[in-house]
This record gives C-alpha cells, structure tokens and sequence, in this order.
C-alpha cells in the first residue's frame, strides 16, 4: 500500500507517521488498499484544532473520510469510525448481492426506506 501523507502545523515526527501506518494497515486487513492519502491539519485559529481528511483507493469506489476534534487522537478515532462502517457497509452489499437479495437491492429511498418498484 502507497501512503501519502500531508502534514501541516503538526510536528512529522517518525513516530506519528509509524502511528498511522499502522492504522492504516488495520484497515488494509478489511479490504485491499491500493494507496492513501492522509491529511492532517492543526489550525491554530479555529476550534476544534485538528481536522483529518483521508482517501482510500480501494477496488470499485474510492472511500473517503474526514472530521474535526480538539485532539489529534480523537480526530483520528472519528475518521477511522467512519472509514471501517463505510467498508463494512460495502462488504455487506456485496454478500448480499452475490447471495442473491433482489429485494435489499431494490430498496435504493435513502430516505424513505421504501423500495423503488413500490413508489409508483
């Protein structure tokens, strides 16, 4: 897996960027990574402080996340939440689509939960 990181405001030591290939790697064991891209950002001026954005080039859509917390550990906590439901959520789809489900993949009203065939 390729990483890229972007760093700004935050001191880039070794240790943080081990720190985050190794989550990275966590999430890489759920479904195959081709590269990533982190950004994080410590701005001084705003509240919260951190922001975190982070794109993953993974087989079929990209998956991408982002958040904002008043430490560089929570933030990461909320994008890597983020991160592991969106990959549960495909890996989900896709058990169900090759189980054959035609019903759970008729239902695309997001907000309604209505199936499509039933909204005439």
């Amino acid at each position: 897996m390729k990483i890229r990181f972007q760093i700004r405001g935050l001191n880039a030591n070794a240790g943080l960027r081990a720190w985050l290939e190794k989550q990275l790697e966590r999430l890489h064991k759920l479904i195959p990574v081709s590269s990533a891209e982190v950004v994080l950002e410590r701005e001084r001026d705003s509240a919260p402080a951190f922001r975190a954005h982070v794109h993953l080039a993974v087989p079929g859509p990209d998956i991408h996340a982002a958040a904002r917390d008043h430490t560089l550990e929570a933030v990461w906590l909320k994008v890597a939440k983020k991160l592991s439901q969106q990959i549960g959520q495909r890996k989900t789809r896709q058990q169900l689509r090759h189980k054959g489900h035609r019903q759970h993949l008729l239902t695309a009203g997001r907000w309604s939960g209505t199936p499509v065939a039933a909204r005439g």
